[in-house]
């Protein structure tokens, strides 16, 4: 079985406030203290000069492609690379650079593949209501969570989500199955995360407009098995953008206070 790393790093990117203080090469560094034997596929877009020349003269990696592709078309970069390289049994951790990670997290990974089609390591704040930036819309208004499936497994205890952001983890198997679906994201004008996770995971539709818009991805892959989603409690990694951040997270991932 291979265990493959597959990070997307730019210099540009979503306007997001992040931590100060914690670079992109924090995050790549942390991750690769984090995972020191799987194989680490980069995938470098939109990068300037400064950035590339660090990756190559500081890091080693097993495969390191440079593109100019936006984000979602930069991912699907990266998912053929998998398709084209990996058996059933395989795991792939797609990663974005601005993520730092937990000790254990590698073990993790392998033990929610166990339970669940697709694994992410972020328990994200805005599914309890909790984070000062929009709720997720599956969230009860009553500072309960979305509705959620529990597994105690050997090492972390797990929940079932509706949905994650482009940083997570699926064996060669699902990753083939579901590559219909997640083609979608090679000529998207923006990243379709949230749909697209609604979509494999079955979640109701909202009588809203952007669920609405969902309809005709819903229809056309109706037939799909559904697919779990799996999240360890508390998670593993932390996305560094400050709206979703509080005091007891940024302490328990060493992060600097505000």
């Amino acid at each position: 079985m291979r265990k493959i790393i597959l990070f997307r790093i730019s210099s540009r990117g979503y306007p997001k406030v992040k931590v100060d203080g914690v670079s992109k090469f924090d995050s790549l560094n942390n991750l690769q203290a984090s995972f020191p034997d799987w194989e680490f596929i980069i995938l470098a877009d939109n990068c300037d000069q400064p950035l590339l020349d660090q990756l190559y003269s500081d890091y080693r990696f097993d495969q390191i492609v440079e593109t100019q592709l936006g984000n979602p078309g930069s991912f699907w970069k990266l998912y053929e690379i998998a398709l084209e390289s990996t058996q059933d049994d395989d795991v792939v951790y797609f990663v974005e650079d601005d993520y730092i990670h937990l000790p254990g997290s590698p073990e993790a990974i392998l033990e929610g593949l166990y339970y669940f089609d697709y694994v992410t390591l972020y328990d994200h704040p805005d599914k309890y209501t909790l984070s000062t930036c929009a709720i997720n819309p599956y969230a009860k208004p009553n500072r309960f969570s979305e509705s959620s499936e529990l597994v105690l497994g050997e090492r972390q205890v797990w929940r079932t989500s509706n949905s994650t952001t482009m940083t997570f983890a699926v064996r060669g198997k699902i990753l083939r199955e579901d590559s219909d679906l997640w083609s979608i994201t090679k000529t998207a004008q923006r990243d379709f995360d949230f749909d697209l996770f609604c979509i494999l995971t079955k979640q109701r539709t909202l009588l809203k407009s952007r669920f609405l818009k969902q309809l005709p991805l819903k229809w056309k892959f109706f037939s799909k098995a559904r697919r779990y989603l799996g999240i360890p409690i508390p998670g593993l990694a932390m996305h560094l953008e400050t709206a979703y951040l509080n005091a007891r997270e940024r302490k328990r991932f060493n992060l600097p206070s505000v």
